[in-house]
């Protein structure tokens, strides 16, 4: 078993979206540690997560920041990481990646429409929300 990582998650390698931020250093520790904390598809469709990333062709802004150069050296054999976000008054709010735009990118970008993926269970994901402040003052 890993070393778990610290629950102030200081040093911890983050994805932010809108108000929600998550450690992926400790998703990652987790998945590594317990078999049942994610599940692993193979082959998990990215398809619909092309118009929240930059047009290779036009550029413009998107939604997820993206190096497209860095993007274009990843390895596309890494699982993505995957969590389910809460519902919003009893909505089903989906799924979201928290580690592997840039492979998205690159996938889309050479045609694939599949990576494989570990898709964390709720639990999981709410062990790697983070719960210290995102701006200083900010409650707990």
């Amino acid at each position: 078993m890993t070393t778990p990582h610290p629950r102030t998650h200081l040093g911890c390698h983050g994805f932010t979206w809108i108000h929600q931020r998550w450690c992926v250093t400790l998703a990652q520790e987790l998945i590594a540690a317990d078999p049942a904390a994610a599940v692993l598809v193979p082959a998990a469709g990215i398809g619909n997560l092309r118009p929240l990333l930059p047009d290779p062709v036009r550029g413009g802004t998107s939604l997820v920041h993206v190096d497209t150069v860095y993007a274009m050296g990843r390895d596309l054999s890494v699982p993505l990481i995957v969590a389910p976000l809460e519902p919003l008054d009893g909505i089903d709010m989906g799924n979201l990646v928290i580690d592997g735009w840039h492979r998205v990118y690159k996938a889309l970008a050479e045609g694939r429409t599949t990576l494989p993926a570990y898709f964390l269970t709720a639990d999981t994901e709410r062990e790697a929300r983070f719960r210290v402040p995102y701006f200083p003052g900010e409650p707990r």
